[in-house]
């Protein structure tokens, strides 16, 4: 039997410093099989974004086998006035005309949130409601593409979040089966520290792509792979053994040099995993 295959690409936070291309170019020097695009400032400014690039990348990709994603707008899904609720689904309907035209395979899109210095559990309810019905309204406009659902950072203390533990993010998507789920494994280590765990919370096969960072447990740092205190052994013992199989694609802050990092250390502790077996590691 053929030992199973890791997808792994890459996710470019906006510390990037290049465009879409740049990140295209990078992908392929450094071996990888796809990358997860942001649809959001400072990469959709006209002078680092065109249609033009849009339908290279798209060539280069079917060329090359990769797996495309398009990460919406940092919109707010959940808003409780209907002019700027109307805006965020708009804006993300738009996105997905990009998505299409890229060949992405998932849109990722962010839960709803209230302002925490004026939310009672009753505006967190209606924000979630909000949310599901956004979704809705996505899912209708995404013609095959899969729209996944990110648990979000809980660290961001200024904002009460509809969608940051496993019960939230099943709750968001009941009722809507097209709907899946980007896990950041960051942000679920931020949570719970065992992300391993909050993944089997969510229901492994749900899960379209996952962000794969580091950190120390307290805040949302987006470091390479070990350098923080995730405990990668374990996390990739869960998924190998599982047999969860969604991509992970990294999303770590900096240039280059991060990515090769993260690379790096991801694909030695996998080949680490395969030669045990898992045996004698414990999760």
């Amino acid at each position: 039997m053929d030992a199973p295959q890791l997808t792994l690409g890459i996710a470019p936070s906006r510390t990037f410093p290049g465009n879409w291309w740049d990140m295209a170019e990078l992908c392929q020097r450094l071996g990888l099989a796809g990358v997860e695009f942001k649809h959001e400032l400072p990469f959709i400014l006209p002078e680092r974004w065109s249609w033009e690039m849009v339908k290279r990348i798209g060539s280069l990709a079917r060329d090359n086998g990769w797996f495309l994603s398009l990460h919406g707008p940092y919109t707010n899904i959940g808003a409780l006035l209907p002019k700027r609720w109307q805006h965020a689904v708009d804006e993300h309907c738009e996105a997905l005309e990009v998505a299409r035209a890229l060949g992405a395979r998932t849109y990722t899109i962010h839960p709803g949130w209230v302002e925490e210095k004026y939310c009672t559990p009753e505006l967190l309810h209606r924000c979630r409601e909000k949310t599901r019905e956004a979704l809705a309204k996505i899912l209708a406009h995404s013609e095959g593409v899969r729209i996944c659902l990110e648990n979000q950072n809980p660290s961001e203390k200024e904002k009460a979040k509809a969608g940051v533990s496993p019960e939230h993010l099943r709750g968001l998507v009941e009722g809507l089966p097209g709907v899946m789920i980007t896990f950041d494994l960051g942000h679920a280590h931020v949570f719970n520290g065992r992300p391993e765990d909050f993944v089997a919370a969510l229901d492994p096969k749900r899960v379209g792509i996952a962000h794969v960072h580091d950190n120390s447990g307290k805040e949302d740092t987006h470091l390479p792979p070990g350098r923080g205190s995730v405990d990668w052994e374990t996390f990739l013992f869960r998924y190998h053994a599982g047999g969860w199989g969604f991509p992970l694609f990294l999303e770590t802050v900096g240039d280059e040099r991060a990515f090769r990092e993260g690379r790096d250390f991801i694909l030695q502790l996998w080949e680490k995993t395969l030669a045990k077996g898992g045996a004698d590691v414990q999760g």
